[in-house]
């Protein structure tokens, strides 16, 4: 059973962060060991008035890291980086990562460098060039790396306004980053409004752009919970040279995983709801069912055909970019 060591965030009520990868990386088979970076009471999207709990300094931070580390020397195949609140715990969890990975070249290494979306920055300013450093280390350690578009700019240092703009931003972190995945990108870049799109390239092929339709509501943790699935399926894809499935397929099987949850969770929430930053009964209503969708995480889901939802595999992949 192959093992995962995940930090990033910690939710006592509802699915972000470790709380939506743990379970659904359970189902795939993982042994999946958490470290919290921060542990709160619920997300921040219930509104920060509402929000209780603590960050985990940085002497803690290190504490746990260098102990689990220290303890279990070769336990993990994979290790995951998730939300981290400032410069410090980015950089604590980096030198944890970085001489585990080094010492350990076949382990994968996935780092979501949660910063913000939107243009807005929802971590400490301090916090990019810690990330720069990580995800531009000339010992290319960081083997896959999830941002949204915003963040791609941050990494990349420019703004990204054309389809162009985005591949030479892609070959350039390709220089030291094999795997990257942009899990959301402007719509303007593509001149299509009602789409979200998303972008995947691995080092050596084309990238590839997948069109996904928009659902009207907000939702947490769906970044946490694809993270979580691409390391899954990445693993299996280096691992089992077997496997008729390719990148671009793997991708797409993702986001149809992703689909179905949206789609549990939407049934299983009040009708016509809509969920809003702010707002507390929409937020709840709307808080991802990781445990109800415990049956849909393979790429073959077992379904259960009582359920008036269709669960069937759609084809997202759109294009090349």
């Amino acid at each position: 059973m192959p093992r995962l060591l995940a930090t990033q965030s910690h939710v006592v009520h509802g699915y972000v962060g470790n709380k939506a990868a743990t379970f659904p990386l359970q189902c795939l088979g993982w042994d999946v060991d958490c470290c919290n970076s921060v542990q709160f009471s619920n997300h921040t999207g219930y509104g920060m008035d509402r929000v209780f709990g603590n960050i985990t300094n940085q002497n803690d931070l290190e504490a746990l890291l260098g102990g689990v580390f220290a303890n279990f020397a070769t336990d993990y195949d994979a290790i995951l980086s998730g939300y981290l609140p400032n410069k410090e715990s980015v950089n604590c969890m980096g030198q944890h990562y970085s001489k585990f990975k080094a010492e350990n070249k076949k382990l994968l290494w996935l780092m979501d460098p949660v910063m913000g979306d939107e243009g807005q920055l929802y971590v400490n300013e301090d916090v990019i060039p810690e990330y720069q450093k990580l995800t531009f280390s000339p010992d290319s350690l960081v083997d896959i790396i999830t941002p949204n578009q915003y963040e791609l700019e941050i990494l990349y240092g420019k703004k990204i306004s054309s389809r162009e703009e985005l591949k030479q931003s892609l070959q350039e972190l390709h220089k030291t980053v094999p795997v990257i995945v942009v899990t959301s990108c402007s719509s303007e870049l593509f001149d299509d409004k009602g789409y979200i799109y998303c972008v995947a390239s691995i080092k050596g092929e084309n990238p590839v752009v997948y069109r996904i339709p928009f659902i009207d509501t907000y939702f947490t943790g769906v970044g946490d919970l694809f993270s979580a699935l691409l390391l899954d399926r990445i693993t299996k894809l280096y691992q089992d040279e077997t496997s008729t499935l390719k990148f671009a397929d793997q991708i797409d099987d993702i986001i149809n995983v992703l689909q179905r949850v949206l789609k549990m969770t939407k049934y299983h929430s009040k009708e016509n709801i809509k969920s809003k930053m702010g707002s507390v009964k929409g937020m709840k209503d709307m808080e991802l069912r990781i445990v109800e969708s415990r049956d849909l995480y393979h790429t073959i889901p077992i379904v259960n055909n009582d359920l008036p939802i269709d669960f069937s595999n759609k084809k997202y992949l759109y294009e090349e970019l």
